[in-house]
């Protein structure tokens, strides 16, 4: 068990800059600095080193980090070259998938091909029944043939998912075990998600094998040049894990640097006593969204990366292509585009003085909604070069250049407004009930024109918003997870011996990696009526009842005389690995009285004053911007901004 901490870094890292934050016995601090995209691991550890550097000799510290190399493996298609075992006859398993297709309408649909080629399919001389007895028994020479086939392909990472193996998985143990002289990553669905469906139970085993081999290199690198046991890295879920349960289980670092910033949003909302929010996350790529409600963000028994799903569990978070860093561009329609292609870090934005391309950045920049240096000052912007670029698009697009700039502004809101209707209306919730909570380096600059979009008055803006999904990470638990399939026999009975069966493993795991104190333990089921195909999942204390009320909620009716079954039980525990390590949840009060400030005009109307400058009750009409060292917030005529006891923004409509 690693011995006690005193100071803990947070880190996240995104496509344009890695946000580190610490916390420790002499306060809070934060540091930003330019990504590294082609080897995402150096400006990880040039933060950890800024930072450690400064302090005494020998001063212990932990890492705790969200990471999105497995996402970016997938949706790039870049993993690793995977061969797929299944039982004999089910090798197009993938190929044929449900048979479903997405556009349905589309004139010339295109079906997104899977990660293994059939070709990289192999089947094995075996059969596990449904009752959990072999059909066909998994020979010597059986295996021995399988292990030749599957060398022959050259595989960098296997996964096996064989019929049935949830009710019995001994072959799949017996041929992990034989292709481990073949292959050092090798993958079991019985595992990996013990699905009774065979085909989402392949697809999160080949995307637990198909990330393998980058993620365990990439967090090898980082626990390499740490000290030992002070690598921890964010799930999919908003829960820790330490390194070794990320070789075992990679496909739960998919969601990793997204449901970070939901781990912090939750403590914030419940800080400041608002029981529902959508996350905005706006960063230099990508904006993600999600809802929290009663403190707590819902989480799914199911994580999506582009057309892909994993079985298990996360965070439900909605991503589009719309970031700071977005191009904006003229379609072959006359159409304005934001995104999703990005100008990244390198060279980024035109403004950043590198030859990047026009994006949202150099828009705001022209608009006066950001200053002319960030970072502080530290990172100077060149509006020169900024106004060239938006001079060659805005020729293309027949506008000038300020009507270019705020019809950027205005595509960006659309945009980025789509995903929070997916977060919330499409779930069935209003959004107009919950306040929007803005951070990354652009959500706060962003955030209104959004608002407006959905009919939103009220937006929270954290301290240091840029570097808030890097606090996320410090807010995060410790967690793990494990599911069975429920016994076909035995009843509630049966079901008991399950959870406390599954209790015992996710209990060992979290001790093992350094959990203190009392765990939280959370029981849930999956659920559907007698001849349903899918389920839903809810609490195990009197899952039946629950059942009812949710699948009424979720699809609009319920029958309290069909009969219920339990498909399978789900047990999550989490821990804190030190004393301190859960940050407070205490009510925030609100400021006593409000005062306005008057502040400097510049040329464009909009007023300008340093975050730092504001204390509690101050209030700052817009236009306005208040810029910080890790973001910049925007407050559009109409606004304005109040400053709340823990310094953070509370912006609303004024009219």
């Amino acid at each position: 068990m690693p011995p006690a901490h005193p100071i803990r870094l947070g880190v996240d890292t995104g496509g344009t800059f890695t946000d580190v934050v610490w916390t420790g016995p002499s306060g809070r601090g934060v540091k930003k600095l330019a990504s590294t995209p082609d080897d995402p691991a150096r400006a990880v550890l040039d933060g950890v080193a800024a930072v450690t550097g400064a302090l005494p000799a020998g001063t212990p510290y932990t890492v705790h980090h969200g990471t999105t190399v497995g996402t970016n493996a997938v949706l790039t298609r870049g993993g690793a070259r995977v061969v797929l075992v299944t039982t004999r006859g089910f090798e197009a398993l993938l190929a044929v998938g449900r048979g479903q297709r997405e556009g349905l309408h589309r004139m010339a649909p295109r079906r997104v091909a899977p990660l293994v080629e059939v070709a990289n399919c192999v089947g094995a001389e075996e059969r596990m029944g449904a009752d959990a007895r072999p059909v066909q028994s998994l020979t010597s020479a059986a295996l021995d043939r399988l292990a030749a086939a599957v060398e022959r392909r050259r595989p960098e990472a296997v996964a096996v998912c064989l019929l049935h193996a949830p009710r019995n998985a001994a072959h799949e143990r017996r041929i992990v075990k034989r292709l481990r002289d073949v292959c050092p990553y090798v993958y079991a669905s019985a595992a990996s998600s013990p699905d009774p469906r065979e085909v989402e139970r392949a697809t999160t085993t080949v995307l637990d094998a198909y990330v393998a081999p980058l993620v365990a290199r990439y967090v090898a690198s980082l626990a390499d040049a740490l000290p030992p046991d002070a690598l921890t890295i964010l799930r999919s879920d908003g829960g820790r894990m330490a390194v070794t349960e990320v070789r075992a289980s990679p496909v739960r670092t998919l969601l990793s640097g997204p449901a970070a910033g939901v781990a912090a949003a939750r403590v914030l909302a419940a800080r400041h006593g608002l029981p529902r929010v959508l996350t905005f996350d706006v960063g230099g790529t990508s904006t993600d969204v999600a809802w929290v409600e009663g403190g707590a963000a819902p989480l799914g028994s199911e994580l999506h990366v582009g057309p892909f799903a994993a079985g298990v569990p996360s965070v439900p978070i909605e991503t589009v292509g719309a970031g700071g860093g977005s191009v904006v561009r003229v379609d072959s329609g006359g159409a304005l585009r934001v995104g999703p292609e990005s100008a990244g870090a390198a060279p980024g934005p035109a403004c950043y003085g590198r030859g990047g391309p026009f994006a949202l950045t150099d828009a705001w920049l022209l608009l006066g909604r950001i200053p002319d240096a960030l970072l502080g000052g530290d990172f100077a912007l060149d509006r020169a070069a900024a106004r060239r670029a938006a001079a060659r698009v805005a020729k293309a697009a027949g506008l000038s250049v300020p009507a270019l700039c705020r019809g950027a502004v205005a595509v960006a809101a659309t945009t980025t407004a789509r995903a929070l209707r997916l977060a919330s209306a499409a779930r069935g919730h209003d959004p107009r009930d919950a306040a929007l909570l803005a951070f990354g380096g652009a959500g706060p600059v962003l955030a209104c024109d959004t608002a407006d979009q959905l009919g939103m008055r009220d937006v929270l803006v954290p301290t240091d918003p840029g570097t808030f999904a890097a606090s996320g990470a410090l807010a995060a638990p410790l967690r793990a997870d494990a599911s069975a399939l429920a016994p076909a026999k035995g009843g509630e009975t049966a079901l008991d011996r399950v959870g406390k069966r599954l209790r015992r493993e996710v209990e060992t795991r979290l001790l093992a990696e350094g959990a203190r104190g009392p765990l939280r333990f959370v029981e849930e089921v999956d659920a559907r009526y007698a001849g349903q195909a899918f389920e839903v999942t809810v609490a195990r204390d009197g899952w039946r009842e629950r059942f009812h009320d949710r699948h009424e909620a979720r699809y609009g009716f319920a029958d309290a005389r069909r009969p219920v079954e339990c498909v399978r039980l789900r047990v999550r525990a989490e821990g804190d690995d030190h004393p301190g390590a859960r940050p407070s949840d205490a009510h925030v009060a609100a400021p006593r009285h409000v005062r306005t400030r008057r502040l400097a005009r510049d040329a464009k109307g909009v007023g300008t004053c340093a975050r730092s400058t504001l204390s509690p009750g101050d209030r700052v009409r817009g236009p306005a911007r208040i810029d910080e060292v890790s973001g910049t917030s925007f407050v559009p005529d109409g606004w304005s901004a109040v400053c709340l006891g823990d310094a953070a923004l509370r912006i609303g409509r004024t009219r």
